[in-house]
């Protein structure tokens, strides 16, 4: 935040809308995408007056990725609440998020009893405590 007396430059995240019951493109799971709307503006007496560098983003629940969207149509369109397909050739991986454990997607699982993720060393799942195959 840059800020002199009554007015000043901020950067703001806000969450649009969810888009629900969608296959991540990265983990092939279903999952719902938050849209997220990223974007700089100047305010004056905390009014905002102009906006500049505006981004959307995509936030899986599944596997808790973060993909920034390339085609800025198709992010308008879901912004709109117009539901349109997502590709891969639309998005592009921003960031990759670890699990509670500290491993990332190359060195954990998922439980086949109750889908939360655990690391490949395990022998049983420390949620619900049945047997990894």
């Amino acid at each position: 935040m840059f800020f002199i007396g009554i007015f000043g430059i901020e950067e703001k995240a806000k969450a649009i809308r969810q888009i629900d019951v969608t296959i991540c493109p990265f983990c092939s799971r279903k999952g719902n995408y938050t849209l997220l709307k990223v974007y700089s503006y100047f305010h004056f007496f905390f009014i905002p007056l102009f906006r500049w560098n505006v981004r959307y983003f995509l936030q899986t629940s599944c596997c808790n990725r973060i993909y920034i969207i390339t085609n800025q149509q198709l992010a308008k369109d879901l912004e709109r609440g117009i539901d349109t397909p997502i590709t891969l050739a639309d998005v592009e991986l921003f960031r990759k998020f670890e699990n509670e454990y500290g491993f990332d997607d190359e060195r954990s699982d998922f439980c086949p009893n109750c889908q939360r993720r655990v690391s490949k060393t395990f022998l049983y799942c420390p949620y619900c405590g049945r047997k990894l195959e």
